[in-house]
């Protein structure tokens, strides 16, 4: 059976030189054939098929790479040098995103590394207007993999908690700029965009979107609140940006697997991804992302922040997140369940036990995060800032509303596992029960199928 790669348009003709005598055609490639024959089309406009094998080894290797990129359909007419630079950053190595390792996308790009667990990796950047993409500022990035390849690129060019703008108005008048000089770059360079959606519910966006080479370029921008550019491969923006969906006994056993018992008497869930919340107090959507993540469930903590009407210096309403995100966990599949908003080992034994993290929503004053950070790296065998800790002096009458998750237990010891989204310092952080169950609580759920 023969198996066409690829018709390629509109691209630029090679100069093919014979092994044997040196001889130089200057031909495009019609089409490449597993039996290892390529059509060649030259300048006469004749055409001829002849094996790799004839053509120095340079030749053969580019075939042999157009051979392994057979399934890729038609190669838009604009090469990916153009495209990296018209972004101004070196994104693309060839024509296909999906195939590099997130690691090495990373170190290309000069992307901080921000976690890893056996199933996803991400890495984030905040520029903060530093580096241009596009020719426009951007302020974050965010590169999302697979276990092993790039599954997705963000470029965050302004938001609502990192413009740099002392009022509202101004904040607003910029991010539309922004998108509008965004679409006619873009335009300019992919010609007239689509309009599209993705997502669901309050979650939904509208997006302009280009195609290239099985990428969907879709421009974002939501009530003068943000502007970003999402990168995703072609087929998740035919499903509306959603990834394929786990079954519920595929879900349920990998987290049931997620679930570790050390000799110490630990038990803890791994394979949380970190986000970084960054400058701003975006505490909620980014703990928001890390746990819808980690049922493998994309999620943006800007788009999060901009439904739940999330505050430049944080703040957000319980029940308008809960609400926003209703839509989105349907679509999945998956419910949030409120438990008893009391504090028990019993309870959070049950559901760690089950591989399901609790959202503790609570009053963080200065007096538990100072015991907190007292008592882990004691635990970690470091060295306490405050070797002789005075908690008597501690405060612990005023605080703010905070949300983390609960992702561990050890019942020898009383103690809960908590992890915020302040980056890998606070992955995991051992605290004593009592300290918990003295918390002001305001809510504790967790997700369920």
């Amino acid at each position: 059976m023969l198996l066409l790669l690829i018709c390629v348009l509109n691209s630029e003709a090679r100069v093919w030189t014979e092994k044997e005598n040196g001889r130089q055609i200057n031909a495009d490639v019609v089409k490449v054939y597993s039996r290892r024959e390529v059509v060649l089309k030259k300048e006469n406009r004749q055409t001829i098929t002849v094996p790799f094998d004839i053509f120095i080894p340079a030749d053969v290797e580019h075939l042999e790479y157009l051979l392994k990129h057979r399934n890729r359909g038609r190669l838009h007419p604009v090469h990916w040098q153009e495209m990296n630079a018209c972004f101004g950053i070196d994104l693309w190595q060839d024509e296909w995103l999906w195939d590099d390792t997130t690691s090495n996308t990373a170190h290309r790009l000069h992307i901080q590394f921000e976690s890893k667990t056996d199933f996803m990796e991400n890495y984030r950047g905040y520029m903060n207007g530093e580096t241009h993409i596009l020719s426009e500022p951007a302020y974050a990035t965010a590169l999302y993999g697979k276990e092993n390849h790039v599954d997705s690129f963000n470029i965050i060019f302004l938001n609502q908690g990192d413009a740099p703008y002392r009022y509202r108005d101004e904040a607003e008048e910029a991010i539309e700029a922004a998108a509008e000089r965004l679409e006619m770059t873009l335009r300019q360079r992919l010609g007239k965009p689509r309009r599209d959606s993705i997502g669901r519910g309050d979650l939904r966006e509208k997006v302009w979107r280009w195609d290239w080479n099985n990428h969907a370029l879709l421009l974002s921008h939501m009530e003068g609140k943000f502007v970003t550019l999402r990168i995703m491969p072609y087929e998740r923006a035919e499903r509306g940006g959603r990834n394929d969906k786990l079954g519920y006994s595929a879900l349920r056993t990998r987290v049931a697997s997620c679930v570790k018992t050390l000799p110490n008497g630990d038990v803890i869930i791994k394979n949380i991804p970190m986000i970084d919340q960054g400058a701003k107090g975006y505490c909620s959507p980014a703990t928001w992302e890390r746990y819808l993540r980690y049922f493998e469930i994309p999620a943006d903590m800007y788009l999060i922040a901009v439904v739940a009407n999330t505050s430049a210096g944080g703040g957000t309403y319980p029940h308008e997140i809960k609400k926003a995100m209703q839509p989105l966990l349907s679509t999945y599949g998956r419910d949030l369940i409120e438990l008893e908003s009391q504090i028990e080992m019993d309870e959070i034994a049950k559901q760690i036990d089950r591989g399901l993290p609790l959202m503790w929503s609570f009053t963080s004053t200065p007096g538990f995060q100072a015991i907190a950070n007292h008592h882990n790296a004691i635990r970690s065998g470091k060295e306490p800032e405050e070797p002789d800790l005075d908690i008597e002096a501690l405060e612990f009458r005023r605080g703010g509303g905070h949300i983390c998750m609960i992702i561990g237990y050890n019942r020898q010891t009383d103690e809960s596992c908590i992890t915020d989204s302040w980056g890998p310092n606070y992955n995991q952080r051992w605290v004593p029960m009592k300290h918990l169950r003295n918390a002001n609580t305001f809510s504790l759920s967790v997700l369920r199928w």
